[in-house]
């Protein structure tokens, strides 16, 4: 037995997790849709050139709150969301990624994503071991 404390797996720890995720989801795109107008002027960055862009995104990111919130509800019968899911959060930080080494958009900007990302990208990774771990429960 390992000395050190360790969180075993669960559907309450999961179920936990999607909730925490659905919230951060909900938040983050509220939150964003009210500062989208006076985002590019807080971050001393030009106005996007596609701002329906920065709406289909903003709706996205509502909707992963959506899914998750539904998965949290009856875990073992929503994986194929959860792929989904998963696709998505290592999906949106690869492009992160990808942007960084050759688009180069300005830093203010990538800045401020960067915590979002990170996020999303942890949560990628969780959903990735809950696939794993709902498997043995099927």
């Amino acid at each position: 037995m390992s000395s050190g404390m360790t969180i075993s797996e669960s559907d309450r720890i999961y179920r936990t997790i999607f909730y925490v995720g659905s919230v951060w989801n909900f938040c983050i795109s509220i939150g964003m849709f009210l500062l989208v107008g006076s985002l590019p002027s807080m971050l001393a960055i030009a106005p996007p050139r596609y701002p329906v862009f920065i709406y289909f995104n903003l709706m996205s990111v509502f909707f992963f709150g959506c899914f998750q919130w539904i998965v949290a509800k009856n875990l073992h019968r929503h994986r194929s969301v959860v792929k989904l899911l998963m696709c998505a959060k290592l999906a949106m930080g690869g492009l992160y990624l990808y942007s960084l080494f050759f688009d180069a958009p300005a830093k203010e900007l990538m800045s401020f994503l960067a915590p979002g990302m990170v996020v999303d990208f942890i949560f990628g990774l969780i959903f990735w071991r809950f696939l794993v771990y709902s498997r043995a429960k099927q």
